[in-house]
């Protein structure tokens, strides 16, 4: 597994959290970016070029305002930072992770603030009552085969 060891967080405590390998390239391909860049910076996320009150090898210091600058380059419109972290609670959902796992992933206080995806995962009730087989419980009998009845 691996794990990112996050500093400075909103709770203002350090947390350590699992990632994929997906994201464990980006972040790679990030910190080789900054080695050709900027290598005296020690942020994985910097301003490439100069603007207002920064130079190149700074801080991304206000995260919504590049992710959305960003959107715009890319020509996409009503996209928030928010949305992928959404978006990463309705595919895990999907996926069928239970919601106290998702909510252990994103770090809510109560399960209840998950609760809103559960519409996402309309079969967990169907898959896990099918998970239960009778033949594991009972001993079969001719007059059940026959008759469904014990």
């Amino acid at each position: 597994m691996k794990l990112l060891h996050l500093e400075e967080t909103k709770s203002g405590e350090w947390q350590t959290v699992p990632i994929n390998e997906e994201a464990r390239k980006v972040l790679v391909r990030r910190i080789r970016l900054r080695d050709g860049v900027c290598p005296k910076t020690s942020w994985v996320f910097f301003h490439l070029t100069p603007a207002l009150n920064t130079k190149v090898g700074d801080r991304v210091k206000n995260v919504r305002k590049a992710f959305s600058t960003a959107c715009k380059r890319a020509g996409i419109d009503n996209f928030h930072i928010n949305d992928l972290r959404h978006t990463f609670a309705s595919w895990l959902v999907m996926e069928g992770v239970p919601l106290f796992e998702v909510s252990k992933l994103l770090r809510h206080a109560s399960i209840q603030m998950t609760e809103r995806y559960a519409h996402l995962a309309p079969d967990h009730l169907h898959d896990a009552v099918a998970n239960l087989g009778f033949s594991a419980h009972f001993q079969h009998t001719e007059e059940w085969e026959q008759t469904g009845a014990y």
